[in-house]
């Protein structure tokens, strides 16, 4: 539809000379004017030929196809199982840490020493170097010295990493022992001992899973006890060795300053055996309080 507006020629205006031009009144009569000469003309509408359809007849004939794939698409969504995420942490750069399913993982409750009066502080350690409580150092049964460890306490979610230089502990129910430092670190210092979470990583504090290589060159062994009688290491000597071939005894001092040999059986690469012999020394020293439990050769 076109629509057309037309002005036709006004006769001039001429303001009086006793009327101002800034007068609110003299411009409402000139604009009253100019209105009344505008004419306003509509084109007659254009017929439409009725049967050719349209954007509304289109849409109305597809629409039954178009509601049938929604349909479609709805029922799709509703039975497909929920979509999951799994968080992963990240490194310095924002790269994501690779899976760490292959790392080794435990928990347990863990103890420290370094202490001013425990007699540990300038010992050697089972690395070699010696004992500093001030270091962020650790000691386990049987993870590779020189392993690095993300420990976390589990009672208050303070984490820091460790690394690996001396065995131990060697009290049941404890699977780490942290340096002075590291009680200190994650909190547990005054309390003396706390639950927490071990997990090996490498230098950039990613999981790292352990060289299985490290079996062949520091094997596990199963340490049965610690004596200080010359005669009744004797005698475990005697009656492991019937049973379970090479024994091997290991010099070391107690917390107390006692001087004491453990005494060790077998050296296994593989960690399953290890476990068998632990089982099968338990069985036979049962009724004696004896407690074997697995560590490496140093």
């Amino acid at each position: 539809m076109y629509m057309g507006v037309s002005f036709n020629q006004a006769p001039p205006i001429f303001w009086s000379p006793m009327l101002s031009p800034f007068d609110p009144v003299n411009w409402s009569k000139t604009a009253a004017h100019w209105i009344h000469e505008i004419h306003v003309a509509f084109d007659p509408p254009v017929p439409v030929v009725p049967g050719t359809g349209g954007f509304l007849r289109r849409t109305r004939i597809g629409a039954p196809q178009v509601a049938v794939l929604v349909a479609m698409a709805f029922t799709l969504h509703c039975t497909r199982p929920p979509a999951t995420f799994t968080s992963r942490r990240t490194g310095p750069s924002g790269v994501p840490f690779p899976d760490d399913s292959r790392s080794y993982v435990e928990e347990g409750m863990a103890s420290w020493y370094g202490g001013d009066d425990d007699g540990f502080a300038g010992r050697p350690t089972a690395s070699g170097e010696l004992f500093d409580p001030a270091k962020r150092t650790c000691a386990h049964r049987t993870l590779p010295l020189g392993s690095l460890v993300e420990v976390k306490n589990l009672e208050n979610g303070k984490r820091a990493v460790f690394r690996v230089n001396d065995r131990g502990p060697f009290i049941k129910g404890r699977v780490l022992d942290l340096s002075k430092q590291g009680a200190q670190d994650l909190g547990f210092l005054g309390q003396g001992v706390a639950r927490v979470r071990i997990r090996t990583v490498d230098v950039m504090g990613a999981p790292a899973a352990l060289d299985p290589s490290l079996d062949q060159t520091d094997p596990y062994v199963v340490q049965v006890a610690a004596l200080s009688d010359p005669g009744n290491l004797d005698s475990l000597r005697e009656e492991l060795e019937n049973t379970f071939g090479t024994v091997t005894t290991q010099d070391a001092v107690t917390p107390g300053g006692l001087s004491v040999k453990r005494v060790r059986v077998g050296s296994y690469t593989n960690r399953r055996d290890a476990e068998k012999a632990a089982e099968q020394i338990a069985k036979l020293l049962k009724d004696r309080g004896v407690e074997p439990f697995i560590t490496r050769q140093r």
